[in-house]
């Protein structure tokens, strides 16, 4: 990401902003389960992105212990740079396995998740 003007983020970054992509706006609790983080992490990483510009909270107007994330226009210019390095991070790993190889990987690696993480069906539904 330091080659593309995105240093300052991590790869747990990126997975909320993917998570936002897929949203548009959501609680940070929601966020959090799609990540498979706790809501403390996800709260100082969610403060560095905000103080980046690439996404903004709001409360919610009826329950103010409600917190909403949405990207800023910053955050949606980054999203092709952003799929590019998940694309080439993906080709990587890939590498020498087969197309069929490459399903039956995935198909395998989510039956082990779902068998850990009943209750993620958030994250799967991220994943396809």
């Amino acid at each position: 990401m330091k080659e593309k003007g995105l240093s300052p983020l991590t790869t747990t970054h990126a997975d909320i902003l993917f998570a936002l992509v897929k949203k548009k706006k959501a609680q940070m609790q929601e966020i959090a389960k799609m990540i498979n983080r706790d809501k403390s992490t996800l709260t100082a990483l969610v403060d560095k992105l905000e103080v980046l510009g690439f996404v903004s909270r709001t409360k919610d107007s009826e329950d103010q212990r409600i917190v909403h994330l949405e990207l800023t226009p910053k955050a949606s210019s980054a999203r092709p740079v952003l799929l590019g390095i998940s694309r080439s991070l993906v080709n990587n790993l890939y590498r020498g396995f087969t197309e069929d190889e490459k399903k039956e990987l995935v198909r395998l690696l989510m039956k082990l998740y779902q068998n850990q993480n009943p209750e993620s069906a958030a994250v799967m539904d991220l994943l396809q």
